[in-house]
């Protein structure tokens, strides 16, 4: 078991991706040592920070919970331990809000990794649970006095070596420095309240069509999407969602956005702005996109390269959906541009 360090996992309480962003500035007054973990966990290394600050881990943990309380508004859970493993496994066991810290070489922390079913380690999924649990291993200590042989038997060499690592609390991982993601945020704000349900769908289509463009023209896709709409009274409401796989193609975008509002149930809402935040972001030279065999689809991710030349060529809204032709009733019209139907 490593002892030499002291591993903090951060778990912050359904942040917004702006606060998710804005967070880290409180977390590298701690330690430079913070791993970005999106979309709302971060690592900190703070072996460092306890000589500096001449605090135990467990001050340090409320320090920063109480901070970003204060600052942001946010709860957090925060897990400790002398690895990742056991920082983040302690995370695990936590409501927001609460701390634990796991000290090595103490009888507490032995038995609390122990005494984790094995599905909480990392690198056992659903599948490989129920294939161990049919051997009668269902906890990390279960696993840990199986002889590695028959682990290896049961799992795979290289699997099995891992997972008899982890269930002794060893994990050589270290915490790699890492800003928060990138994001792209595109906005429509309207001149008076808007309460036409229709306007609204038109306004999470043009936000859909800027943010697909403004992804292809920076050549990245987005995993993780988050609609905030903003009401009369100037108060908000955020919802995201996590994609299933990489995207910049706008019909995705806009059917993503339209089930994120759809959820949200409005009625009767007085909204004033919509703001859709693409984050997760990754170059689209990385990104794989699963074929539809569906024509239509198909037919639209190849005219985008053509509408994005377009529209860089004779300026934005050029070339534009349909439906973004006609203007709301809070809406100017535009200046030009040629409706695609």
């Amino acid at each position: 078991m490593t002892t030499d360090r002291a591993i903090l996992h951060l778990r912050l309480h359904h942040p917004p991706l702006a606060l998710y962003t804005e967070t880290f500035t409180v977390l590298a007054d701690i330690t430079p040592l913070v791993q970005a973990l999106p979309p709302d966990s971060a690592a900190l290394d703070i072996t460092g920070a306890l000589t500096y600050f001449h605090r135990t881990p467990e001050e340090i943990a409320d320090t920063l919970a109480t901070r970003l309380l204060l600052r942001y508004g946010l709860t957090c859970a925060i897990g400790g331990g002398p690895t990742r493993l056991h920082a983040q496994l302690a995370a695990d066991t936590l409501l927001p809000g609460q701390i634990r810290i796991l000290h090595p070489h103490h009888d507490d922390t032995d038995r609390f990794l122990r005494t984790r079913p094995t599905q909480a380690l990392p690198g056992i999924g659903p599948k490989l649970a129920r294939t161990l649990a049919r051997y009668g291993i269902t906890t990390t200590g279960d696993l840990a006095d199986l002889p590695l042989p028959t682990l290896q038997r049961i799992a795979g060499t290289t699997t099995a070596r891992l997972l008899h690592d982890r269930a002794h609390g060893t994990d050589p991982r270290r915490v790699a420095p890492t800003g928060p993601p990138a994001s792209i945020t595109v906005t429509r704000r309207y001149p008076a309240d808007v309460l036409d349900p229709d306007t609204t769908r038109q306004g999470l289509l043009a936000l859909a069509t800027d943010l697909g463009t403004r992804l292809r023209t920076v050549d990245q896709t987005t995993r993780h999407l988050e609609l905030t709409i903003t009401y009369a009274d100037r108060s908000t409401t955020t919802r995201s969602r996590t994609l299933h796989e990489p995207t910049h193609h706008t019909p995705t975008l806009r059917d993503t956005l339209y089930a994120i509002h759809t959820r949200l149930g409005l009625q009767r809402a007085r909204i004033r702005a919509l703001t859709a935040r693409a984050g997760h972001l990754t170059p689209a030279t990385h990104a794989y996109t699963q074929l539809t065999l569906d024509p239509t689809t198909e037919d639209q991710r190849r005219l985008e390269p053509v509408l994005d030349k377009a529209n860089n060529r004779w300026g934005t809204g050029t070339l534009r959906p349909a439906a973004l032709a006609t203007p709301g009733p809070n809406d100017k019209a535009p200046a030009h541009g040629v409706p695609i139907r």
